[in-house]
């Protein structure tokens, strides 16, 4: 195979990038960079050291008694005088041989480039003509992969930015794709362009869900309102309040909305399958039995007590909010909403939640 100027060109390039790699990561195994005191034994003396000087100032401060502080002092003292031997051991060891340092790095700074190379001459193609970036993606758009017709589309949004067909086709695509808020702000900029309608919220209300772990959170269900008071038969916003409602504790409220879509769908609407199947689930799923009632109240109970030591978790006040109301304890389900405002004084996010929480309740 014969290799143009170009390709010679190339492989010195690469060659050289290589070798500055292999230098840098290489500079470790030299005897020389090692500083005294660098090593991880010195760290560990050094550490051990300071929390004995730790013990002594906590002492001091009556934070802890004279029992307890020499118990401490015979711990850390045993892990010094190890660390310590572990060091000096360590330390002649590199001491009596440092030739293995010269001798990996040696043989990584040949093995390294000469196996690359190998492996790019045997699969790679460095007799193919080269192709600009720009001319790849002026190929017709049905030989596009999915991230090239993307780049396209993006291309061509920044040119065009108020171009309303351009967003609303590269939104799904986002989503499909897996990128989520990308997907929301590119409904949001459809609206934008081409004003607001039902199956525009709705399509953002499900990015903002899917960004959010399958949640229906506040932005999300605010999207899905409006779009139901735009049109009350738009199918996504309806399946999503039927999710809320059901994350919320509602199941009858959910199962009454989604049977209700159901009703109104037409026959060949490809997600009436996923309904049937989703409210059969729902359906499955005994209510709660006197038998059940101690095992579960013992499981709130138990989420209470750990509130109590780290109330710092949102998630868990929330359902503690919806067990309390699912056991029909409404006094202590408020109390939670109350005491969950209390942590959570400043941040808008959480509080915005602890209201939907609350007004769930009178549901």
């Amino acid at each position: 195979m014969l290799l143009s100027p170009n390709d010679i060109l190339l492989f010195l390039s690469f060659a050289l990038l290589t070798g500055v790699a292999l230098w840098l990561l290489l500079r470790p195994l030299r005897g020389e960079a090692l500083a005294p005191g660098a090593s991880r034994g010195d760290s560990e003396v050094a550490l051990y050291r300071d929390q004995l000087e730790e013990i002594g100032r906590d002492l001091e401060r009556g934070v802890i008694g004279e029992t307890e502080a020499e118990s401490a002092r015979l711990e850390v003292s045993r892990r010094l005088l190890a660390a310590d031997e572990e060091r000096e051991k360590t330390g002649r060891t590199e001491a009596a041989d440092p030739r293995w340092r010269k001798g990996t790095a040696l043989l990584l700074a040949l093995a390294v480039p000469a196996l690359a190379l190998g492996v790019y001459l045997a699969e790679g193609s460095p007799g193919m003509k080269g192709q600009p970036f720009a001319e790849r993606l002026s190929v017709p758009p049905e030989e596009l992969p999915l991230e090239g017709l993307v780049l396209r589309i993006e291309r061509h949004l920044k040119q065009q930015p108020d171009d309303l067909r351009g967003w609303e086709l590269v939104a799904p695509v986002y989503l499909q794709l897996g990128r989520f808020e990308e997907a929301a702000n590119a409904w949001t900029r459809a609206m934008l362009a081409g004003g607001v309608t039902a199956g525009r919220l709705a399509a953002r209300g499900e990015a903002r869900v899917m960004s959010n772990d399958g949640i229906v959170g506040p932005g999300a269900k605010q999207d899905f309102e409006k779009a139901v008071e735009i049109d009350p038969a738009e199918p996504r916003a309806q399946y999503f309040l039927g999710m809320a409602d059901f994350e919320a504790g509602n199941r009858d409220a959910a199962l009454m909305r989604w049977k209700k879509l159901l009703e109104t769908a037409p026959d060949d609407a490809n997600w009436v399958p996923a309904l049937r199947a989703r409210i059969a689930s729902v359906e499955q799923r005994p209510a709660i039995s006197a038998a059940d009632e101690p095992m579960i109240r013992g499981m709130v109970d138990g989420l209470a007590a750990r509130l109590a030591e780290d109330p710092a978790d949102l998630e868990g006040w929330l359902r503690l909010i919806r067990s309390y109301k699912v056991l029909n304890e409404m006094e202590k389900a408020r109390a939670a909403v109350a005491e969950a405002r209390a942590i959570f004084p400043e941040d808008e996010v959480a509080l915005d939640r602890i209201a939907e929480a609350e007004k769930s309740l009178a549901d």
